[in-house]
């Protein structure tokens, strides 16, 4: 251990399920930590393949297969032994199953607690369709008796809507999953008319996402637009699911379908805005869902991309102020050419973003409430 690292402040930043270098965990909590020259971080979460230390940087594995139920029991044993090896003095769990084991040994180990509370697991029960009644309300039992501990110090939460949804979450600071970078500023965008445009589905493909639907609503744009493509690419966890979207591809080569049983990198993602016209949300309108602020509004917007999206008001908002999408009803094939033209005759980005929808907006925050621990 160099003289350096060992006046830092050791910090565990753990989950079972996200990456090592998850896009919040790693690419906005940890960095933001990393800047300030404090802290001496290591994180925890699934690899497939060894990651590789550097200086004030360690990564150990979570899980490194499929998380089947064995597997999410001896995750439970490696983030022990990890938490017993860092011996932390703050620990950040960004997942509900670590809790306990959390809870247990703060007072042990003598660490501050953070919890980052980045879904409402128990709401989003209700998106997996694979889930019947009973087994929905076993685990929101158990989501529920492990989110219940007493010890946490701070909770980070990933939504605004949070805060109502979850009131016992005490102390609380909202940290929205804005981009981590800067805005691409662009000039204001006017599509001409031609025969085909690029789009782009990125992110968790799930039944309440709208693939499949949007999927048709493109089929339905080649008739008018031959030349058009669209490329999906991310993560689905449901293997049924995953076949129908492989179905729905079949004969339709203007279809590219990347879907990863693990999250697909994010720069990989990042990397195929830079060829789309527009990225397309289809989401369904689901309690769940409708007041949350996806992931890929913050990018789309930051990279200058327009976007197609269900009509949520909350989200067409956020993008007024600078004409960044405009509302498509995904499951309405049969305007679905209709409303397409309409966007086409609009002005996008004739406003550039504010830096409000950058991460860096809320990192002052975020490191003050960390410190004030």
């Amino acid at each position: 251990m160099s003289e350096k690292s060992a006046t830092l402040i050791p910090v565990l930043i753990a989950s079972s399920l996200k990456p090592a270098k998850d896009t919040r965990a790693w690419g906005k909590l940890g960095l933001s930590l990393r800047e300030t020259g404090q802290f001496d971080l290591s994180f925890m979460g699934f690899s497939r393949i060894p990651l590789e230390n550097c200086e004030g940087e360690r990564y150990y594995a979570s899980l490194s297969v499929h998380p089947s139920p064995w597997e999410r029991i001896s995750s439970q044993v490696r983030f022990l032994k990890v938490l017993l090896k860092v011996r932390p003095k703050l620990l950040l769990c960004c997942t509900y199953e670590y809790l306990p084991l959390a809870s247990f040994f703060k007072s042990i180990l003598g660490y501050k607690l953070v919890y980052d509370v980045q879904e409402n697991y128990v709401k989003n029960l209700d998106l997996n369709p694979t889930l019947s009644p009973s087994k929905k309300s076993k685990l929101s039992q158990i989501i529920r008796q492990m989110e219940k501990v007493k010890e946490v110090d701070l909770f980070l939460l990933a939504e605004k809507c949070y805060v109502e949804e979850m009131p016992e979450k005490s102390p609380f600071l909202v940290l929205e999953n804005k981009f981590s970078g800067e805005i691409k500023r662009v000039n204001p965008i006017r599509f001409e008319k031609k025969q085909g445009y690029n789009f782009l589905i990125s992110g968790t493909l799930t039944p309440a996402f709208g693939t499949l639907e949007a999927m048709t609503w493109f089929k339905e744009i080649l008739k008018e637009f031959p030349k058009s493509r669209l490329q999906i690419i991310g993560h689905c966890t449901l293997d049924s699911y995953k076949i129908a979207l492989k179905n729905a591809c079949e004969n339709c080569p203007k279809i590219e379908l990347k879907s990863c049983t693990f999250p697909v990198p994010h720069e990989e993602i990042l990397a195929a805005y830079s060829k789309v016209d527009f990225a397309i949300l289809p989401y369904q309108n689901r309690e769940a869902i409708s007041n949350k602020m996806p992931t890929k509004l913050f990018e789309a917007a930051a990279l200058g991309v327009p976007v197609l999206i269900a009509g949520n008001p909350i989200w067409l908002d956020y993008l007024a102020p600078f004409s960044g999408g405009f509302p498509i009803d995904f499951f309405d094939t049969d305007q679905a050419c209709k409303q397409f033209n309409s966007a086409l005759k609009q002005e996008f980005f004739s406003q550039s973003p504010t830096d409000s929808i950058l991460w860096k907006s809320q990192e002052a925050e975020f490191i003050s409430a960390i410190n004030s621990l």
